[in-house]
């Protein structure tokens, strides 16, 4: 739900006329999203192929019947209707610096052009917020028009008209890209809130001014107009061509990546002609931006160009010197660790840092001045964890939610619901080198590091984070291991208030299909540890006067430290006797010395 984070700064009239600008043709469509359901996303086949006046679209005259419209978001951004006394307007829905909001007008026949006109922002509250767009018309992934920058005060009216008077080739797509971007701000101004922003009146034509036969159609796209976050390898790519007043001719479709041919698979099925491509498994650099155009001809002797661009996930690398050696786990499974407030607490931040102070024992009672008591049963673990053997698939009460049935009750709740509970997963996962994608479904939030190995220094990685309430969602995430080893990870998640759940998996990236992360009859599933073997390393020698200080990682006490005159044919003996400790002061040695540390 929109969430409203201001009040009114005044009472002055909040609605104003929409302004209709370059209106050369006389039959156009409109849409005024009046009528329309508040706070549900906006899809197909909303204005789709507009003849006559429906709610939230207006025609004058002969519409626009051959052109149909695509709603595309990035960033986290979505489009949504919004009615009340302030809007009947799409919503661009959490728009904040460096989203994008994209409205494609795609033409269903070759011969139909589209024609842009014109549409209004429309800012919710008169307030000292400040939005900034940058507007730009694009051809396929080609800037035709623009990019101009849009600056406004919020003045709760549609009184900031834009002109685009655009017209496109015969059967090309066309689209409105909004891109939101960081203010300058002057003074008392504020950045404008995410949520707080609006487009209506959005004004389009169609030339000719007559119905066209509709030629055969693009459906069913892999990877979406303007996608975000794709994967860095494979990045398959689908298309279904369904036949309509004329059939697409087979022997003419064609695929490109980037400009370059590519073989893709074509079959025909119930009318439908699927194209798919699977890229090789090179990879893509974080972030580019990158295209599929897909050409085909058609019985009736017209060519069509559907262009894709999509731009590939920011994905993170691991550290090496992360790893732990290959083969060194020995229990499968991993520790989780459960803190819960009384029942009767109320008003707890729904953040990330909530859950690590809550987790810490330092988040404070207000009423009391105290650490909030935790009500949770302890696990056998002398950090209060319990030994997890299976799956990270778990929710408040044992039901199934998210992808992934057979939920578990949460370790440490016995009986639910709760509210405003965090806990701490920390686990240890098999990854050869390679490149992952990870996801988490969860209601609330959560954080998902990477964590040095025992030894190494080094801060975690964070490699996805949800720092807020949500209903049950994904968040994927993907990350490069360039070195195999089995890596320590770290899973903070939070309860606020309602529903709890929380799932751990991967996405097989070749087909997209979900596992969870340690399924035991899964040979896909990555395996995942709780118990390392591992042998002591030395991390540490330094010297101090006469002596050495050592300082070493891993292994199980009780350790021996030993030394030696040489390698060649060492003849280890013992400095100093057994210690459960993980540094030791040896005498320095007159000439060369060796030193190495045994443990259990």
């Amino acid at each position: 739900m929109k969430l409203k984070k201001r009040t009114l700064f005044c009472t002055a009239p909040m609605i104003a006329l929409g302004v209709f600008l370059g209106h050369s043709a006389q039959a156009y469509t409109v849409l005024d999203f009046e009528n329309r359901p508040t706070n549900q996303q906006i899809v197909p086949p909303f204005g789709d192929n507009a003849g006559a006046s429906s709610d939230g679209v207006t025609v004058v005259g002969f519409g626009t019947p051959n052109i149909a419209l695509s709603w595309e978001a990035a960033g986290g951004a979505a489009w949504q209707y919004y009615n009340d006394a302030v809007w009947t307007a799409a919503q661009l829905d959490n728009s904040a610096p460096g989203t994008t909001h994209t409205l494609g007008f795609v033409p269903n026949s070759a011969a139909a052009r589209v024609v842009l006109q014109s549409f209004n922002f429309h800012p919710y509250y008169e307030s000292t917020e400040r939005f900034t767009y940058r507007m730009s018309i694009l051809a396929g992934t080609t800037v035709v028009s623009g990019p101009t920058n849009i600056t406004f005060l919020s003045d709760a009216t549609k009184n900031h008209p834009v002109s685009i008077n655009y017209t496109g080739a015969p059967g090309q797509t066309v689209s409105l890209r909004l891109e939101r971007l960081a203010s300058t701000l002057g003074a008392g101004e504020v950045e404008g809130d995410p949520y707080d922003i609006a487009i209506d009146d959005v004004i389009f034509g169609q030339l000719p001014e007559t119905e066209l036969p509709i030629g055969p159609q693009v459906g069913l796209l892999t990877p979406t107009p303007g996608q975000t976050g794709v994967a860095a390898v494979y990045y398959p790519y689908q298309a279904g061509i369904t036949n309509r007043d004329s059939a697409v001719l087979t022997n003419s479709i064609r695929l490109a990546f980037d400009g370059a041919p590519v073989s893709p698979v074509i079959t025909v099925a119930d009318g439908t002609t699927l194209v798919n491509f699977l890229a090789a498994t090179n990879r893509l650099t974080a972030g580019s931006v990158h295209a599929y155009t897909l050409t085909y001809d058609d019985s009736a002797g017209s060519k069509y160009t559907n262009e894709v661009q999509f731009t590939v996930a920011n994905y993170a690398t691991l550290p090496e010197a992360y790893a732990n050696p290959p083969g060194s786990g020995i229990i499968r499974g991993f520790t989780y660790r459960t803190v819960a407030a009384p029942e009767d607490a109320t008003g707890l931040a729904s953040t990330v840092a909530r859950a690590k102070a809550q987790l810490n024992g330092t988040l404070i009672d207000t009423n009391t001045g105290l650490p909030f008591p935790n009500i949770a049963t302890s696990g056998p673990n002398a950090d209060g964890s319990f030994n997890i053997d299976s799956v990270l698939n778990l929710s408040d009460t044992a039901t199934d939610t998210g992808h992934f049935p057979d939920d578990q009750q949460f370790p440490g709740l016995e009986t639910g619901p709760y509210n405003w509970f965090s806990t701490e997963a920390r686990l240890y996962l098999d990854l050869p080198a390679g490149y992952y994608r990870l996801g988490v479904n969860s209601d609330d939030g959560f954080e998902f590091n990477a964590i040095p190995a025992e030894g190494v220094s080094g801060s975690p990685v964070q490699l996805a984070i949800y720092d807020n309430g949500r209903a049950a969602d994904d968040t994927l995430f993907d990350f490069l291991v360039t070195s195999s080893g089995i890596y320590g990870f770290q899973l903070v998640y939070f309860e606020s208030t309602g529903a709890a759940s929380c799932e751990l998996f991967s996405v097989n990236l070749p087909d997209g299909t979900s596992i969870l992360v340690n399924d035991p009859v899964n040979a896909n599933a990555i395996k995942s540890y709780r118990t390392l073997a591992l042998r002591p390393r030395i991390t540490s020698i330094a010297r101090s006067g006469t002596n050495v200080v050592l300082e070493w990682a891993g292994g199980n006490p009780p350790f021996q430290l030993q030394v030696t005159p040489s390698l060649a044919n060492p003849a280890w003996t013992n400095v100093g006797a057994p210690t459960s400790n993980r540094t030791a002061t040896a005498p320095m040695q007159s000439d060369a010395g060796f030193y190495r540390v045994l443990g259990q």
